[in-house]
């Protein structure tokens, strides 16, 4: 069904984020009223049933939802967003939705930008359990959330309706299709069905295999170690681009999004390669598996910290990947005293560009090490300053970005930053093979945090006259190092798994 609705229809609101694993809810429309998710569907068990994108939703509902999602910054790439939508406007029939519902609802789905509360909060307006939050200003929301993005990013009720320039909808009618195969060919076809049927891939699949710390911690007395494993970014929007012969690539940014983690996706140079080969213009989309075989993963690392500010820190590089001295001198820059190094292990590629890659570990165990009687740990990063807590079922951060700009995007990009934090010390991380292969394919698989198990955050936003500097890394750093001392500053993430 996802093919005949975006493919046959053009009804690129329904969007492509794991096909055809039906884990994300990206795809998400109803049949008959009821939520379903459409890359999971065959056309034919819905002949004569009606099916209902966002677009055909009823105005009224639809423009509740949408006024409450972008009042709220519940919308941040804009990716996941209608689908979210769609299954909230079926959950809106009840008699009666509260805060429980909602959660339940959204373990449908998965948005790696908000971290799933102002969701939840827009939802709960809309439905009008909680008083409705007060209008946006788009031009500044738009200014807060490039900012944070580090490139050009829309806010607004366009993006909450799935209509930012993703480069998978705006690519131009009769172009080929090429679909990712393994880990690095293409199949190509007119049509997304046909490459696919080409590529003969099969769905990914959760693995039993355990998960691993490849660089060891340097010998040595420390105060505090640390060992990190694999993360899969798992950004929503797969790796896309189109190209005409000649021409310049469609950027695989769409909406910005992926926190740096597709800064040298090679898709759009192979969007332009394909489309000189073929004569026409191709459009090149990696699967959910292709994204987790091709795409850079943060770099594993080990830290060893003593109180007085020395240590070792060794960062993991693996063969193909991009330099990482980049990171070796940002941490140096913040931890004269520590030595760094770099070690070659087997794995997928590593990036530099990923949100604080390697920095914000180190920063996170500097602020635990300084961490107040109460537990809060305090990070200043690029000028922007966050302070959190972690206690129990509650959060507390507190930051200076400067002029906030839009208080409300600010405070959802700390919650975004937030969540990321907790579920990469708690919970994710991806298994390799002995090949150094990830095996653990399924966006299910990643370990992130879900909106029903996420502690509830409360964001205070300072308010001063200064220039607005991006607050994400702070936050992100503070709330690694506050989740990470809750947790009991054990020597491995995750600590759960």
């Amino acid at each position: 069904m996802l093919d005949a609705l975006r493919d046959t229809l053009g009804l690129t609101e329904v969007k492509d984020g794991c096909a055809p694993q039906g884990q994300c809810g990206c795809c998400t429309v109803l049949v008959d009223g009821q939520p379903r998710v459409s890359c999971v569907t065959p056309v034919a068990r819905v002949a004569g049933r009606e099916v209902t994108t966002l677009s055909g939703l009823d105005p009224e509902v639809r423009g509740r939802l949408v006024q409450a999602f972008d009042a709220t910054a519940a919308s941040q790439c804009g990716f996941c967003t209608p689908g979210i939508v769609v299954r909230l406007a079926a959950l809106g029939r009840r008699d009666h939705v509260d805060e429980r519902q909602v959660n339940t609802a959204l373990a449908a789905h998965l948005c790696r930008c908000t971290g799933f509360q102002p969701i939840v909060e827009a939802a709960l307006a809309a439905f009008g359990v909680t008083p409705p939050s007060p209008p946006r200003d788009e031009a500044a929301a738009t200014r807060r959330a490039t900012l944070e993005s580090g490139t050009t990013q829309l806010a607004g009720p366009a993006v909450v309706e799935g209509l930012a320039p993703f480069a998978d909808d705006t690519r131009p009618p009769g172009c080929l299709i090429a679909i990712a195969t393994g880990k690095d060919g293409y199949e190509v076809a007119p049509s997304a069905a046909a490459a696919r049927r080409l590529a003969a891939s099969r769905q990914g699949r959760n693995s039993t295999v355990a998960l691993s710390h490849p660089v060891a911690v340097a010998g040595g007395a420390f105060d505090l170690v640390l060992q990190t494993t694999w993360v899969e970014p798992a950004y929503l929007e797969p790796d896309a681009s189109w190209c005409e012969p000649d021409g310049e690539p469609a950027s695989p940014f769409g909406n910005a999004g992926a926190f740096g983690a597709k800064r040298r996706s090679p898709v759009a140079s192979d969007a332009a390669r394909l489309a000189v080969k073929h004569g026409v213009a191709v459009a090149a989309r990696w699967t959910r598996e292709a994204a987790v075989l091709r795409g850079a993963k943060r770099p594993p690392m080990s830290i060893g910290l003593r109180r007085g500010g020395s240590g070792v820190v060794r960062l993991g590089w693996t063969a193909g990947s991009e330099s990482l001295d980049p990171v070796c001198d940002a941490i140096r820059a913040i931890a004269p005293q520590v030595v760094v190094d770099v070690v070659e292990i087997a794995g997928p590629r590593v990036g530099a560009t990923h949100r604080g890659a390697g920095v914000a570990e180190v920063l996170a165990a500097l602020a635990l090490l300084a961490a107040a009687p109460d537990g809060t740990c305090e990070v200043v990063a690029g000028g922007a300053r966050a302070s959190v807590r972690a206690a129990g079922e509650e959060i507390l951060a507190v930051v200076d970005a400067g002029d906030p700009i839009c208080a409300a995007t600010t405070r959802s990009y700390v919650i975004g930053a937030v969540h990321q934090a907790y579920s990469m010390v708690t919970s994710e991380g991806i298994a390799l093979d002995a090949a150094g292969t990830p095996v653990d394919l399924t966006i299910r698989s990643f370990g992130i945090t879900t909106a029903r198990t996420f502690p509830h955050v409360t964001v205070e936003v300072s308010r001063t006259d200064a220039p607005p500097v991006a607050v994400g890394t702070a936050a992100f750093a503070a709330a690694l190092g506050a989740v990470w001392l809750a947790e009991g500053a054990g020597p491995r993430w995750p600590t759960r798994r």
